[in-house]
């Protein structure tokens, strides 16, 4: 198999779907490799995600593969978990896909994404139990029902996000009018998922970053959040700039691949 980031196609459902698929460069045939699933935002796309959140290219310098998904029309389809979904037939689809072609290590399956693609990438945990390791939550991080956990879960917000609050009852401009659940709460909702502690250790890693982490977890997970003081509806440490008018602030002082990565590295669904 070769390497790099090319375009691959399915049919589901008679629907011709696309994603983009980057293969570690030293990934060997027989040889069990992780793998990422990367959503986009809203009105995004798999290229524009790629460049933006660097995953694909360094996740596979770190062994995984990345499969970046392209929603229909640049939006994807939320549901419960348990609720047929054109879009979760899809990730099947691709799961399903790889799994013929590749070595993939079938406990080691993570999920990611950023707003829209982050509130996919959590339905996604919780619609295919045991099948993903872990997730990676950029601005959204709410926990549809039913899921069965533990489900590891770090997450990264900024606190003045304006598409998606940061505090609980806050309105954003992506749910105009509705009052939503806080970050904070949020996560304390997947930290109880987790059989964790109900009380975070709370340390400033960065002058404008908070981290919250959750311990005690059942089954060796671990729930974690980083709030980013002033930050926008960003992917931290992306080294794209984005409007500030449309975003809210960018900070380059907590990297969210590189931790992401990293905290995908410690779990695995052998627990």
């Amino acid at each position: 198999m070769g390497t790099g980031e090319v375009v691959q196609t399915l049919s589901v459902g008679g629907v011709t779907r696309s994603y983009r698929l980057a293969v570690p460069p030293r990934y060997r045939s027989g040889t069990p490799a992780p793998l990422v699933l990367l959503y986009h935002g809203s009105g995004s796309d798999a290229v524009q995600t790629s460049l933006y959140t660097g995953m694909p290219e360094r996740a596979a310098r770190a062994g995984y593969l990345v499969a970046t998904p392209d929603a229909l029309g640049e939006q994807w389809h939320l549901s419960t978990p348990n609720a047929p979904n054109p879009d979760l037939a899809f990730t099947s689809a691709v799961l399903d896909s790889l799994s013929a072609r590749y070595c993939i290590d079938p406990a080691r399956t993570y999920a990611a994404g950023i707003s829209l693609g982050s509130e996919f990438a959590a339905i996604v945990a919780c619609a295919v139990p045991n099948r993903i390791a872990a997730i990676g939550l950029v601005a959204a991080e709410f926990l549809l029902r039913p899921c069965t956990g533990p489900v590891p879960a770090v997450a990264f917000h900024g606190t003045a996000d304006p598409l998606v609050a940061y505090a609980d009852g806050g309105v954003g401009r992506s749910l105009p009018g509705i009052r939503v659940r806080g970050a904070d709460e949020n996560m304390a909702d997947w930290a109880h998922l987790d059989g964790c502690r109900p009380k975070a250790s709370t340390t400033r890693v960065a002058s404008d970053v908070v981290r919250r982490r959750w311990r005690g977890c059942a089954r060796g997970s671990s729930v974690v959040l980083y709030t980013v003081i002033a930050g926008g509806h960003t992917w931290p440490g992306s080294p794209v700039v984005l409007p500030a008018a449309v975003f809210g602030p960018t900070t380059h002082q907590v990297d969210a691949t590189g931790l992401m990565i990293r905290f995908f590295g410690q779990h695995s669904s052998r627990r």
